[in-house]
């Protein structure tokens, strides 16, 4: 759901997608890039609400947390946080004024950013924005102090100092070297936190139990939420100081995710994200005051790989698995119905449409190949036993797939793996999550063996292989550590060559594929149901997180 976000479904960003193809492999061309019936302000009635869904609330408000980076957690929180950069259809960032006069790099090595902040810019209790609030996200999630539950510490690591330059709004940021993905450092959701609400661990990590409009800053406030009902409701912030909002109310309610399409139907939703749904893909195409917009954005289906399992630390079985999988046939079946190409993705860094795309399975030869799978368990060890399943040392190669109880696509998922896999004699055993554990504790306290869900990234993908694959990272729920790979992150961290860098990525997803720590399976389509007459809402794409708030409302 910081730089990758989880999605039953944070994180790395980049601005260098587009651009010329790599020699020697053509990237799939996006669908679109953006969907979102964009039009003037000026054209838009004022008032009117907007009520949206969310799986669950989960545990805590703090999206930057471990437990509390998830994409509902950070769609519920757009309207009320600080929002530095704007990011368009192409993934290109610029300043947000509202919040950031001007983002000056003065210096490429080392990287040195001069940031002139607005000070118009408030909390919701009217203080201002200013560089404390800086040094407070820094110090909190740079990774010298480990009690901090940060998602990522990508980025706050590579900061050495910052400056107060003419006063508080002026400050300058210094990286230990060169740093070409500077925006995304405080370019997530929050782009900056207040700091008295991250002063010290217990606040970063507990802290955020309950929202405090006085910790927030946006286009809306915090109304009401009520807690029992699951419901948020947000209305403009009387201390915003941008363009008056257009709505009078976003309304934020947990649903369960089979029971989405069914509240659109029956207008109790404005929009919601069909995902890889057909049965839900089906049910808005029928809405006759509704449309489905659509976009690639930077998400993708996947299968984690817990390695510390007994079964998954043996790297030849994580293998086997893979060459067992036809993820053509998983992803046809998740999108049946669903208008939408189909295709495996097969690079852990880049996705289809973006620049430095390769086939990665192509090139290590690790894709789906059933009976060399066979004869890798064979020289491994795992013989077939009576009942077909192999066997080891008298223990039958069984392994647990975590299944989240209601989400369709993760239910088909664990079917599909299941018939599978026992085609080369590993068995399946299902497990069934509710969705309310998930990613905690399931994914945080590894309480799993497999499981499907996926990654919701940004437009910044070398900083998101830190968080994902990097040893000891919290989001690298696989447990998986590769020093080589490592070794290679700290290199493409400050290489400012573009196409050396893109060839370094390359590298770091051959290592990530040839190990398997997680198994992408395609690229997620972004597929909003909304209703038709609203406008600048829909498929971001690589906009998702940093649209406009203020800018949504309804056609006159």
């Amino acid at each position: 759901m910081a730089g990758a976000l989880v999605l039953a479904a944070c994180g790395g960003q980049n601005q260098e997608t587009g651009g010329e193809e790599p020699a020697g492999e053509a990237s799939v061309a996006p669908v679109t890039s953006q969907d979102i019936n964009e039009k003037d302000r000026a054209d838009l009635a004022e008032g009117g609400e907007i009520r949206l869904d969310v799986a669950d609330f989960g545990t805590t408000w703090n999206a930057f947390s471990v437990n509390g980076n998830n994409d509902d957690t950070a769609h519920a929180e757009l309207p009320i946080t600080p929002v530095w950069f704007n990011t368009d259809a192409k993934g290109v960032t610029t300043a947000n004024p509202d919040y950031v006069v001007s983002a000056t790099e003065t210096s490429q090595s080392p990287t040195v950013i001069n940031f002139k902040l607005n000070p118009k810019a408030v909390w919701g209790d009217g203080s201002p924005i200013d560089i404390d609030d800086m040094i407070a996200f820094w110090k909190a999630c740079n990774g010298e102090n480990k009690k901090f539950q940060c998602a990522t510490t990508q980025g706050f690591d590579s900061i050495t100092d910052i400056k107060q330059g003419a006063d508080k709004f002026d400050a300058t940021v210094t990286f230990k070297g060169p740093y070409p993905d500077w925006t995304s450092v405080f370019g997530g959701i929050p782009s900056v936190f207040k700091a008295e609400s991250i002063k010290d661990p217990a606040t970063f990590n507990d802290g955020w139990s309950e929202l405090k409009n006085e910790w927030l800053s946006g286009p809306f406030k915090v109304d009401n939420y009520n807690k029992s009902q699951q419901v948020l409701t947000l209305v403009p912030n009387d201390k915003w100081w941008g363009a008056k909002p257009l709505l009078d109310k976003i309304t934020f309610r947990a649903i369960s995710p089979d029971a989405k399409a069914a509240a659109f139907v029956n207008n109790e939703l404005d929009s919601f994200d069909i995902g890889p749904d057909p049965d839900a893909y089906k049910r808005a195409s029928g809405v006759s005051d509704a449309t489905i917009r659509k976009a690639a954005g930077p998400n993708f289906r996947q299968i984690t790989f817990n390695s510390k399992s007994k079964a998954l630390s043996d790297l030849a079985v994580r293998q086997a698995i893979v060459r067992s999988l036809d993820r053509t046939a998983i992803g046809s079946s998740d999108l049946a119905g669903i208008d939408w190409p189909v295709a495996p993705l097969n690079n852990h860094v880049f996705l289809t449409n973006q620049e430095g795309y390769l086939d990665i399975a192509k090139q290590t030869v690790l894709d789906y190949d059933p009976e060399k799978a066979k004869a890798d368990l064979e020289a491994a060890g795992w013989k077939a036993g009576p009942d077909g399943i192999r066997e080891k040392d008298g223990k039958k190669l069984e392994v647990g797939f975590s299944q989240l109880v209601g989400v369709p696509v993760s239910e088909n998922e664990a079917l599909q793996v299941q018939n599978q896999l026992k085609e080369v004699g590993i068995k399946i055993k299902v497990v069934n999550v509710p969705v309310a554990k998930f990613p905690d504790p399931v994914l945080t306290k590894h309480e799993f063996d497999l499981i499907g869900f996926s990654w919701i990234g940004t437009p910044y993908p070398f900083t998101s292989i830190k968080q994902l694959y990097g040893t000891d990272q919290e989001s690298n729920y696989a447990q998986l550590s590769l020093p080589e790979l490592d070794k290679l992150i700290d290199q493409i961290d400050v290489e400012t060559d573009k196409a050396k860098r893109i060839d370094l990525g390359n590298q770091a997803a051959k290592i990530i594929w040839e190990n398997v720590n997680l198994l992408p399976l395609y690229q997620r389509p972004e597929l909003k149901a909304v209703k038709s007459k609203l406008a600048n809402y829909g498929a971001f794409g690589f906009s998702d997180k940093s649209f406009h708030w203020e800018n949504v409302g309804y056609e006159k």
